[in-house]
This record gives structure tokens, C-alpha cells and sequence, in this order.
């Protein structure tokens, strides 16, 4: 997206206060009515729901400059998923009807609004196919895939892909609605068949294309379906 779209949305949220949340606090939980549209700043939060059998499912994780919850501020609808820290972050927060009233009057933020929300739309419809259909190697590959899409660096000389920021067994796990031994198991053996290696805290997608999770699933016998 266009830069000076960027930098106008966060002038806007930089009118508004500066809040500060420290690792695994809760920024809302299902019953919370949200204060406001949160603009995330530094670090990373997820949003996830927990299953009858206790269980965390993670349904994404949003960067600096995303802004939430936007089913809330746009449309009404109540909020029903827990918003947790990842780490230690910072979010300006802006009065629902302030925001709104931001967005209906400029049409480039409208259209950035519109561009997140089908890409966001694209990945959650591609995880859905992969835990439908998928074995446990593809959906812990297809949740590695579309972590170096969203978060990913490549280095242009080996063709290697960091994901640049600190992601654990236990965060794949609950992308990919497995169990953290079976994320354990499956990782090693990606990295024995060198498709990706870990780093200083990061995970490094080594080989793109052994780890494409079509060609896991032909592999694995399973067709995919379309949703």
C-alpha cells in the first residue's frame, strides 16, 4: 500500500492518547465492549478463542500499524475473541465515532480498510482449506507459509526468508489447532530435510518451495477442497 496512505492513518491515531500493555495482558476479552479503535504502534497481538475442551485457537496475529477491532467500529457487531499481548507493546487509541467519521471522509483510508480486510479474508480462507484437509505436516507448513508472507524478510542472496519476530512451537500450534508435540515433531522434521533452520530466536524459511503445502497435500493423498 501506498506510504502517505500509511503515514495519514497513523497522524490521525497520533492525536490520541498512548497506552502501554505488557506481555500476555488482555486488551479485551469476549464480554468487553472496546474503549476504541486501537492502532498498534510496537509489537504484536493476537486474537484467539478458547475451545469447550480448553483449548487457545488463534485466528491471527496483527503488526505495527494494524488497527482494531474493525467488525466493532464498522459494522456493530459485538465483540466475541480475546485480544492478547504478545510481547510488550504500545497503541493509540481513538473514539469509535471520531474514527468513523475519519474514514467516511477520505477514500484512500476507506480503500486501505477495504485491501486489509481481502487479504485478511484470502489467508483465513487458505488456513480454513489446510485444517480441513490437511494432515498435521501441512497445516504446520501452510502456518509457517503465511507467517513469512505477513512477517517475513527475504534475504535476496540465498533466497532465505526470516520471520522476523519471536514466534514459538506453542504459537504454531494454536494457528494450526495441533497440539505443540505435533508442531514439535513435524518442525524437525522440516528442518532435517533442511526446509527451514532457526536463528537467534527466529525461524528461517529456507526452501520455499519444498515447503509449498500443495505440494504437501498431493504428496499426503488428500485433494483440497474448495470453500
Amino acid at each position: 500500500m501506498d506510504s502517505a496512505v500509511e503515514e495519514k492513518l497513523y497522524k490521525f491515531f497520533s492525536k490520541f492518547p498512548l497506552i502501554e500493555y505488557k506481555k500476555s495482558n488482555i486488551l479485551l476479552r469476549p464480554e468487553d465492549t472496546p474503549q476504541g479503535v486501537s492502532y498498534l504502534l510496537q509489537g504484536y497481538v493476537r486474537i484467539f478463542f478458547i475451545t469447550k475442551n480448553g483449548h487457545e485457537f488463534t485466528l491471527n496475529i496483527f503488526k505495527p500499524g494494524s488497527f482494531f477491532p474493525l467488525t466493532w467500529a464498522i459494522s456493530n457487531i459485538d465483540n466475541t475473541y480475546f485480544y492478547e499481548a504478545m510481547g510488550d507493546i504500545k497503541i493509540l487509541r481513538a473514539p469509535k465515532e471520531v474514527f468513523l467519521d475519519f474514514i467516511q471522509k477520505d477514500k484512500e483510508i476507506l480503500y486501505l480498510i477495504n485491501y486489509r480486510l481481502l487479504v485478511g479474508i484470502d489467508g483465513i480462507t487458505s488456513r480454513l482449506e489446510y485444517l480441513i484437509t490437511g494432515d498435521a505436516r501441512c497445516k504446520v507448513a501452510n502456518v509457517l507459509l503465511m507467517l513469512s508472507r505477513r512477517f517475513g524478510k527475504a534475504n535476496l542472496k540465498n533466497g532465505h526468508v526470516k520471520i522476523d519476530f519471536n514466534i514459538t512451537q506453542k504459537d504454531i500450534a494454536q494457528l494450526a489447532g495441533i497440539t505443540r508435540e505435533t508442531v514439535c515433531f513435524e518442525m524437525k522434521k522440516l528442518e532435517a530435510n533442511k526446509s527451514i533452520k532457526r536463528a537467534n530466536n527466529s525461524y528461517i524459511i529456507c526452501n520455499v518451495k519444498k515447503l509449498d503445502t500443495g505440494a504437501l497435500i498431493s504428496k499426503s493423498g488428500v485433494t483440497p477442497q474448495t470453500l
